[in-house]
């Protein structure tokens, strides 16, 4: 109005400004707690975090709440707490999830995520075969996430050599932090596999020295104390 701008075009044009930073504020205080998580290898602080914010939203939001716990479930995942994290999923409403937002596709890797990682194959098999090639993902974070899963389930299923060549692949492409030492962690374990002890050890201390919290980070240094004795 300032400008001589007709009020109703001011009031529209306040209203997208207003939303503007909004949003941006919203996306740089998303993209700081996630840095937790994906950069800093920290999943107690990002588990915090997600705590915080869903005792701020309950009661008020249950498609909210349910993110916050799909993203509580991925930290604790990371912490290795694989039965606590499956209970944190299998407690969300399914219908609250989305395809669109890719809630649903997040939801269901880390379900598979902990059925592998509780050595629960065959559910994890008819979880992965019924519904990830229904769900598409949208950005390069998910469509990773999905690369990612596809080389653990070789890893699990033991086939080893579809599995490098998928970590390989991922190697070579643009990740967090957490994301390429859960690269190199699966490489050190075929390594070992293989016999190739030196090279094993080699990306175990990497994982070891920056993986912080990890549960990763934890049994690479415990693999780092059994090779070295050897």
């Amino acid at each position: 109005m300032l400008l001589g701008v007709n009020p109703y075009v001011a009031a529209v044009v306040t209203i997208f400004v207003v939303l503007a930073l909004y949003i941006t504020i919203s996306i740089v205080s998303g993209n700081r707690r996630l840095k937790l998580l994906e950069n800093d290898c920290d999943p107690e602080a990002f588990m915090d975090e997600m705590e915080k914010l869903k005792e701020k939203t309950s009661g008020k939001n249950p498609k909210r709440i349910a993110l916050f716990d799909i993203n509580i479930a991925a930290a604790l995942i990371a912490l290795g707490e694989f039965e606590e994290a499956k209970n944190v999923l299998l407690s969300i409403d399914e219908s609250l999830l989305s395809r669109r937002n890719e809630s649903l596709l997040a939801y269901t890797i880390n379900l598979i995520g902990c059925c592998y990682g509780l050595g629960d194959i065959e559910n994890a098999e008819k979880l992965f075969e019924t519904r990830i090639p229904v769900l598409s993902p949208v950005t390069k974070r998910m469509t990773a996430a999905v690369k990612m899963l596809i080389a653990v389930r070789f890893f699990r299923l033991g086939r080893f050599d579809e599995s490098r060549e998928h970590f390989e692949k991922l190697w070579k492409e643009k990740l967090s932090t957490k994301s390429r030492l859960e690269v190199l962690f699966h490489l050190a374990r075929l390594d070992e596999l293989e016999g190739n002890v030196d090279a094993a050890l080699k990306k175990y201390r990497k994982v070891a020295e920056k993986g912080n919290k990890l549960w990763i980070a934890v049994k690479a240094r415990e693999k780092c104390e059994q090779l070295e004795s050897r």
